[in-house]
């Protein structure tokens, strides 16, 4: 599988360009943080239908942004799928395989919480990421005052892993072409990490050789930009959607909301 960076190319149209490049990093934040704390099913389906109408209003390409979250998904079920196994006090499921397997219901709630949870505040985070450029995210990183150490290895880190991903996919195609057959997971996983752990020193010693480079060329790890304000879009971008959690989290009362239009198409 090809690995892409979740940024926009430089000359791919978007009507959010127009603001500021720091209020695309932080407005994600305005969303993800309540339904994290907030403990509140009809908050996080709320949040992704509005981010949803954003990604449509904005002519967002979802189809793009779900399918970098296949990536994860394996993983998030891995880390949730032991909670319903011992979380909880009411029995649900129990099966008996020669150990008896329980699955609690307050468990099983917690784990569908999370992934929900988690996939949810990775679509909300994607779909602003895709609004940037690369360098337009690092720009929002410097107007932060993060400080220039943690900014270039985040901008190492994201440039290598696209690469060292396509070299270990091309090197494990060219090896199986050769007769190589890796049948089992740990064989596979095996010669992942080998071929991964080599292209890693290999491309650290061409990046030791081109800071030294660029060092003696007067680059003092530095990273500059033109310089921006903040107009009255980003004001307003920030005003309307915190306004939005407030009334969401405050005011309005989702369960009876959604509960009322469920009756309206259920008999």
């Amino acid at each position: 599988m090809k690995i892409n960076l979740p940024f926009r190319l430089e000359d791919e149209k978007i009507y959010l360009k127009k603001s500021h490049p720091l209020t695309r990093l932080i407005l994600p934040f305005i969303f993800v943080i309540p339904f994290i704390i907030i403990d509140d099913i009809y908050l996080i389906v709320s949040i992704l239908l509005i981010i949803f109408i954003i990604d449509l209003i904005f002519r967002l390409n979802i189809i793009e942004i779900l399918s970098r979250l296949r990536i994860v998904i394996p993983f998030i079920f891995l880390l949730t799928i032991f909670i319903p196994l011992y979380v909880g006090d009411i029995v649900l499921y129990q099966f008996n395989m020669g150990i008896t397997i329980t699955i609690f219901k307050e468990g099983l709630i917690l784990a569908s919480l999370t992934i929900l949870r988690v996939l949810g505040a990775l679509f909300v985070f994607m779909s602003f990421f895709s609004t940037l450029t690369y360098s337009e995210f690092i720009e929002a990183l410097t107007k932060l005052r993060i400080p220039s150490i943690f900014v270039g290895s985040l901008i190492i880190m994201l440039h290598y892993i696209p690469i060292l991903a396509n070299s270990n996919r091309k090197i494990l195609e060219a090896q199986e072409m050769r007769g190589k057959n890796i049948a089992s997971y740990y064989q596979k996983l095996k010669s992942h990490a080998f071929i991964m752990g080599k292209s890693i020193v290999i491309n650290m010693e061409k990046s030791e050789k081109l800071y030294e480079s660029l060092k003696m060329r007067g680059f003092t790890g530095k990273i500059t930009f033109a310089p921006k304000k903040f107009t009255l879009i980003d004001l307003s971008f920030f005003t309307l959607f915190s306004v939005i959690m407030v009334f969401m989290i405050f005011i309005l009362n989702l369960q009876s909301i959604y509960q009322g239009v469920i009756t309206l198409f259920l008999p």
